[in-house]
This record gives structure tokens, C-alpha cells and sequence, in this order.
């Protein structure tokens, strides 16, 4: 029976541990990541819309409006990219 353990036992055990129970809790469901990303222009444009590997991709494009004169004008344009 082993009554004591050396240093380098004991880290290879903690590391092993520390492996072994990491495996579960990454496949148990926290899934992929998310990744969004903003676009600020002076014109509309397209982002992209697909998929792209294993992530699908789509996007908004949302106007910038300002009060010029009273009345509403769009001076620029954000487009949000997100991929899930």
C-alpha cells in the first residue's frame, strides 16, 4: 500500500483531474461561440448571409437619421454582423 506521494505523482494526478473533468463540462452543451460584429458607414452596405463553416451568419443594416432643418435625414448607416 502507498502511504505517500511524491510531488511529480501528485501534479500528473491533479493535471490528469483537472483534464478529465474539463471533458464533460465542454461537451455538455455550452455550444459554439457567438460573434457580432458592428460596421459604422456613410453608405448602405451588404454583410454577409450564409453559412460560413459551421456558423450561420446573417445581418442588419440599420440608418443613422439627424435633424437638419427640421426635417429627418439619414447621415449614416450601421451594419450589425452576427454569427451564431
Amino acid at each position: 500500500m502507498l502511504k505517500t506521494i511524491t510531488k511529480p505523482a501528485a501534479l500528473i494526478l491533479a493535471l490528469a483531474a483537472g483534464v478529465i473533468g474539463a471533458v464533460p463540462a465542454e461537451a455538455g452543451g455550452r455550444g459554439k461561440e457567438y460573434f457580432s460584429q458592428t460596421y459604422v458607414s456613410q453608405k448602405p452596405m451588404h454583410g454577409f448571409e450564409g453559412r460560413a463553416g459551421d456558423y450561420y451568419c446573417s445581418y442588419v443594416r440599420i440608418p443613422v437619421h439627424k435633424m437638419i432643418n427640421g426635417r429627418m435625414k439619414v447621415v449614416a448607416w450601421t451594419l450589425q454582423q452576427h454569427c451564431y
